[in-house]
């Protein structure tokens, strides 16, 4: 068997993966409120302005202190002073859970921090020590690396200073989001993570020189390998980090003992003792992108590039850093649709600028250090290079996001594309010309050239298959946006959004909005029903309009044909009109056909006068073939439902036997909408209330769910099942509701049929 050991590694990273999806992942065993715990300092960040510090070994603070223990740490900010680092700590403050994931796409940050080993967050209000003992030694080091973050703070501009310290010390409280988000979008972020290339010239380099000092290979490799310890304790010991310092140290064991050093085996075995000290890595995106990327580099590329061969030098070396560029594209597409659904599509163009001035970078931005302790105006100089470079690079990240397509929405892959993915990618790997020639039964070996360009085919379909996004025949979302509406409707012709805002939730659009869509793979939404102008329905979607970055496109924004609409929607209105968005104004009859969907408007009818704007809410019965029918009504009151009850638009509705499929119901479940008149026309078989949970208004009303309760309808409630999707199944005539997940588990739920 060749190499044994990267064998044995692959088979315990699958085996601990088998084991957490079998248990599910970790859960906090902390409750909001105020609390007193001790614990002990791990780390310490600053953030802006705000100070942080990480305690692990924490316990409940009393008398039995050493007889309770939690099972993970706590994360405590504070404006005040923080404790040496490796002290007994006892804290009071308020506890603060970090948010799960209830709709599809939405980042769990609980689950990330879990991950990680924390449960919670605690402001402090006060702490004590609970003795004089600290460790010096990560003190130590976090008091140089504060010095050095003033160093460059002294040296550089606000911006290019954030940049570096992220870049070299791996101190990312001072990056702007604009910066992180523009780092993002080009797929260069990559840059800000402590990685291979650091340790590279940091640790490489000094070994080199130690070497070339006289100094012999043992002592020579144990002051380099110390050295990179102590930088990754540093700048933090992230993921990438402790796996480049790791696999630099089995390049200096592998000099010391005279043996090969075998890259594979390395990243292996780096993974899998990663794993061991903590299991729940497997489950975040940093460790896999972390990994994927250097067997992108190291394996996945000399597989595929190898065969190529070009006479001319300089073409060959150019050829051989777009394939190393395209080869990590490639490896790490399945992960990088995984986790963030979308793909810089100029990438591949950007790193080969990108990744080379890095070097460069990193050597000046090291130089400049003691440069700028010796003689400040020295240390300002060699900033200037450094200045231009990051200038560059802000430059053509500008440039590349105004290219057409910048970014390609795709969606989030089912499990069955990735794992075919990695499947042919492995494949590739093992694949040479005696394998062909053996399964092919040719008699003459397959020449080079046939060689790679068979593999790039391969790849090219490979990537086309992961690109292209299925569409569901029908699909309803009800999302949970906390207290407000947002509803989304997919079909295999038109995508439909109806409202998308919420007055508990104050970045909606970041947060869950957009990250929703992109999971979806909806690069367009053709229809965006507005019901009424409240800020409960249309803060996510006037932040989407005003966000310059966004790349998801809107068809036509569909208003209430009301008396002063214009004039209530008129900020709205301007925003669309800048971007190039139709504005639609619907009224009472007018319906939309788009194969088998049809988009019914009941209310208001045109130039409808009244004083309150939930009264002229858009009222839509949207049917689907025959598999579907729906009532969404936005905040419609009972004058509302009054109003179209006494209207002609009643006989040109569908009316299903036996009532229909859904009824989303008014104004959140309050009691003033969903007459019983209403009611008795609609005949809901399950009704879905879109509220926050433990809100102040008491949404749903008891009146209102008696009702429902009385005539046996379904509930579905986003404060209590967070999104809730409901789609076709079979031959598309079964409704099938799936709760994303319920509030205490961020598990998707066993489908409920009704």
């Amino acid at each position: 068997m060749k190499r044994p050991l990267l064998c044995a590694c692959l088979l315990f990273l699958l085996s601990a993966r088998l084991i957490l999806y079998l248990a599910g992942g970790p859960d906090t065993c902390y409750s909001e409120g105020s609390a007193v715990f001790t614990g002990t300092v791990e780390k310490k960040e600053l953030k802006q302005d705000l100070k942080v510090f990480y305690l692990k070994d924490v316990g409940i603070a009393g008398e039995d202190t050493h007889k309770v223990k939690m099972d993970s740490g706590l994360i405590c900010s504070t404006d005040g002073p923080m404790p040496p680092i490796g002290a007994r700590v006892r804290v009071s403050g308020s506890i603060r859970l970090y948010s799960r994931a209830t709709n599809p796409g939405e980042f769990d940050f609980c689950r990330y921090y879990l991950c990680l080993g924390y449960g919670a967050k605690m402001e402090v209000s006060s702490f004590s020590l609970c003795s004089d003992g600290y460790s010096v030694w990560k003190e130590g080091l976090w008091n140089i690396r504060c010095f050095l973050g003033g160093r460059y703070d002294r040296l550089l501009n606000e911006e290019d200073s954030a940049v570096m310290k992220a870049m070299i010390l791996g101190d990312k409280g001072d990056l702007s989001i604009e910066i992180k988000d523009l780092y993002r979008t080009a797929g260069i972020s990559h840059i800000l993570a402590i990685s291979g290339l650091h340790i590279s010239i940091l640790g490489m380099g000094l070994y080199k020189l130690l070497r070339r000092s006289g100094v012999p290979v043992l002592p020579a490799g144990a002051v380099a390998v110390f050295l990179m310890v102590n930088y990754a304790v540093l700048t933090g010991a992230g993921t990438s980090t402790v796996r480049a310092v790791m696999m630099f140290a089995l390049v200096a064991v592998a000099d010391v003992e005279r043996r090969s050093y075998d890259l594979p085996t390395a990243l292996g075995l780096s993974a899998a003792s990663t794993v061991a000290t903590n299991p729940y890595l497997l489950l975040t995106s940093s460790f896999w992108m972390s990994y994927a990327a250097v067997a992108g580099v190291a394996v996945f590329g000399p597989a595929l590039w190898g065969e190529f061969k070009a006479d001319d030098k300089r073409l060959h070396r150019i050829m051989q850093a777009v394939g190393a560029s395209l080869s990590v594209s490639i490896f790490t597409l399945p992960l990088i649709l995984v986790f963030y659904y979308e793909v810089p599509v100029y990438s591949v163009l950007l790193n080969l600028i990108v990744i080379p001035l890095m070097s460069v970078l990193m050597i000046l931005g090291i130089i400049m250090l003691p440069l700028g302790m010796l003689w400040l105006p020295a240390g300002v100089v060699c900033g200037l290079p450094v200045h231009m470079i990051l200038k560059l690079y802000t430059f053509l990240c500008d440039a590349f996001s105004k290219l057409p397509g910048h970014i390609y929405v795709a969606g989030a892959p089912p499990f069955w594309k990735m794992l075919l993915a990695y499947t042919v990618f492995f494949a590739l790997i093992f694949t040479d010309r005696q394998l062909i020639k053996r399964i092919s039964g040719l008699k003459r070996d397959v020449n080079d050239a046939t060689l790679f360009l068979s593999k790039l085919a391969v790849c090219a379909v490979m990537t086309a298959l992961l690109l292209i996004n299925i569409r569901p025949a029908f699909k309803l979302t009800m999302l949970d946006v906390g207290q407000g509406d947002g509803f989304c409707i997919e079909t295999k012709s038109v995508n439909v959004m109806i409202d998308g805002g919420s007055t508990s939730r104050t970045k909606l659009y970041q947060y869950q909005l957009s990250p929703f869509l992109k999971y979806e793979g909806i690069r367009k939404v053709d229809l965006w029903f507005v019901t009424h102008p409240d800020t409960d329905h249309i803060s996510g979607l006037m932040d989407m309009l005003s966000d310059e970055a966004c790349v998801i496109k809107i068809g036509a924004i569909v208003l209430p044909d009301a008396a002063g609409a214009g004039e209530d929607f008129s900020e709205m209105i301007g925003l669309a009109r800048e971007k190039d968005i139709d504005v639609l104004y619907n009224s009472a009859g007018k319906k939309l056909e788009f194969d088998e969907l049809g988009i019914l408007c009941l209310h208001p009818a045109a130039d409808y006068a009244c004083a309150d704007v939930n009264e002229y809410s858009q009222i839509l019965e949207i049917v689907y073939g025959r598999g579907f029918s729906g009532i969404f009504t936005g905040d419609a009151t009972i004058e509302s439902e009054a109003a179209f009850l006494k209207s002609d638009v009643i006989h040109d509705m569908a009316h299903p036997d036996g009532g229909y499929d859904i009824l989303k119901l008014g104004h959140h479940g309050s009691h003033t909408s969903s007459s019983e008149e209403f009611l008795d026309l609609v005949r809901p078989r399950a009704v879905l209330i879109s509220c926050g949970i433990d809100n102040p208004y008491g949404h749903p009303h008891k009146e209102v769910m008696e009702c429902v309760a009385e005539r046996g309808c379904a509930v579905f409630r986003t404060d209590h099942q967070g999104a809730v999707i409901i789609s076709l199944t079979g031959d598309a005539s079964l409704r099938a509701a799936t709760p994303f997940g319920a509030q205490n588990k961020n598990r998707p739920q066993r489908a409920q049929g009704w």
